[in-house]
């Protein structure tokens, strides 16, 4: 039997390699939606801003934020979101080349990320969708490259890719005339550099 002395020092280095992995999973949280404090502020937006008829709502659980309701087609509606204002401190600091990483429990439909800056003045956002699996849930990454700007279901041109430390809201979107009742669970959004983006 070897046994192994170890000073206060070593001690102290050995307790920090043990902790490292959380730390490091901490600080590349962007938002927890399961935590209120990891955001400023939400708000719903849905199509009776044009006179449709889709009703939403959010709701926080213990361990994730459920965003659901109906999507409706009546009076040329069609689409339900909402919009997170993350702390500009979770944002701030993303490097680039980066991924993001959203974690979501799906209902089989499809979704839109949306992502805005404070040079998106007018309501314009960078889009990627992304399919969730029924009851499963799944890990979507994307790239800056991934979403497109864009504006009242039009793309906007432009040569400028979005930087994610820019980042200063947050959307999630359900249109393409997906009618009837719509149920995603968000877990998080999170940035990941691990050499693959």
């Amino acid at each position: 039997m070897t046994i192994l002395l170890v000073g206060k020092s070593q001690i102290k280095l050995l307790l920090l390699l043990i902790m490292l992995p959380s730390y490091l999973q901490a600080q590349s949280m962007i938002i927890d939606f399961s935590n209120p404090q990891s955001y400023s502020t939400w708000r719903i937006s849905n199509d009776t801003v044009m006179g449709g008829v889709s009703k939403s709502h959010y709701e926080t659980l213990s361990s994730m934020g459920r965003f659901q309701g109906n999507v409706s087609l009546d009076n040329n509606g069609g689409f339900a979101s909402i919009e997170f204002i993350p702390l500009r401190a979770a944002t701030a600091t993303i490097p680039a080349l980066c991924q993001l990483q959203l974690t979501v429990k799906g209902d089989g439909k499809r979704y839109q990320l949306r992502l805005k800056t404070a040079d998106n003045l007018y309501g314009e956002a960078y889009i990627a969708e992304f399919t969730t699996q029924a009851q499963q849930i799944t890990e979507h990454r994307f790239n800056a490259s991934d979403f497109q700007l864009g504006f009242r279901g039009r793309r906007i041109v432009t040569e400028q890719p979005i930087n994610f430390a820019e980042i200063n809201a947050v959307g999630i979107l359900i249109a393409a005339k997906q009618q009837g009742p719509f149920a995603i669970e968000l877990l998080s959004l999170s940035y990941h550099c691990d050499g693959n983006a």
